[in-house]
């Protein structure tokens, strides 16, 4: 009798589909996702963790940087006016070149800022508050926000929108005392930012979604596991439970070392992607990933413990892949396509 496959965290037989490689981070022609090892439920927290690291983390902007949308019918967010799944928003500040303010700005294009639509409001104890005003908010919403920030009067707004937003921003002050604000002025020409700084805020999701996306993998390159293995029960236990911010450390490290890839086409990554490498030897099992590197940049590198190796045998596999994405132009029913960067074993 076959047996029935079963939840790897909670036992459930309710298995179904999990993308270790977030699919909000693109379709890879050639992909291979973990089947028949995450329930429905336990699916759900792992989408949860996937949304953080999608929404509120670097990868955002890299997202948006990029033109990467993920899965259509998905809620379209702006990740600079809010976050997701307890995370923050995208938050990124300039200097305007011609008047020396700092501003917050959103990105809109690979090239091209502008500043956020928002309002900065002085409270009379000369606190400051920034407010977001999303896409639709209505003059009721907006009261909410207000409300929810326990100001009754402040000094001045500082606003900020578009020439063609500003009667619907304006509508949204009706009723609101404030001893000024802004008087809206329109530039002759382009203006000019920087530099730029970005702020993330994220939380104990985002590096269990690191973690998530490394064992997953994981299981996917070592099929003689299945991943309930007693083993395995430390980083089960991290990715599927909320956990303190002070844990992470005990399960996933960063270092800004070199990523050890071999592409065939070369030693150079000549394309934007995703790298992630599998690895076990006579001590332990691991994982790596890094992810949106490209020709401009290297970011973390992060390596995931999974657990120690029970075997006797002295006998080491490693295999990795580079997730690529397809210049835009070329993306149709694909974002890119998985490379094979190495397959290691060796007793």
């Amino acid at each position: 009798m076959a047996e029935i496959p079963a939840c790897i965290y909670c036992g459930a037989t309710d298995v179904t589909v999990e993308h270790h490689l977030p699919r909000a981070l693109g379709n890879f022609k050639g992909y291979v996702p973990l089947a028949d090892r995450v329930c429905q439920r336990c699916n759900g927290i792992c989408g949860q963790l996937d949304e953080q690291l999608c929404r509120s983390g670097s990868e955002a902007f890299f997202r948006k940087f990029l033109g990467v949308s993920g899965r259509s019918g998905h809620e379209d967010v702006n990740f600079f006016y809010r976050g997701s799944s307890r995370g923050g928003r995208l938050e990124m500040t300039g200097t305007n070149h011609d008047t020396g303010e700092e501003k917050e700005l959103e990105l809109v294009g690979p090239d091209s800022v502008r500043e956020l639509r928002c309002v900065k409001l002085i409270a009379e104890d000369n606190s400051e508050r920034t407010v977001t005003i999303t896409d639709g908010m209505t003059p009721e919403d907006f009261r909410k926000r207000i409300s929810a920030l326990g100001i009754k009067f402040f000094k001045h707004a500082y606003i900020s929108a578009a020439p063609e937003e500003i009667p619907w921003v304006e509508s949204l002050f009706e009723g609101f005392k404030m001893e000024g604000r802004t008087e809206w002025s329109q530039p002759s020409g382009p203006i000019m930012y920087g530099p730029l700084t970005i702020k993330f805020t994220v939380t104990d999701r985002y590096f269990r979604a690191i973690a998530k996306i490394g064992f997953h993998y994981f299981l996917t390159k070592f099929p003689r596991f299945r991943g309930d293995e007693p083993f395995f029960a430390d980083i089960r236990n991290f990715i599927i439970k909320d956990c303190p911010l002070d844990e992470v450390p005990h399960h996933i490290k960063y270092s800004r070392e070199p990523f050890v890839y071999q592409l065939r086409a070369g030693d150079r990554l000549s394309a934007w992607g995703h790298l992630i490498c599998a690895q076990s030897d006579y001590n332990y099992f691991g994982a790596k990933i890094q992810l949106f590197v490209g020709p401009e940049t290297r970011p973390n590198v992060y390596t995931v413990p999974l657990g120690k190796n029970p075997s006797p045998i002295h006998y080491s596999e490693a295999y990795g892949d580079f997730f690529a994405y397809y210049p835009p132009e070329d993306r149709g029913d694909y974002d890119g396509e998985v490379t094979e960067l190495l397959t290691v074993a060796r007793v």
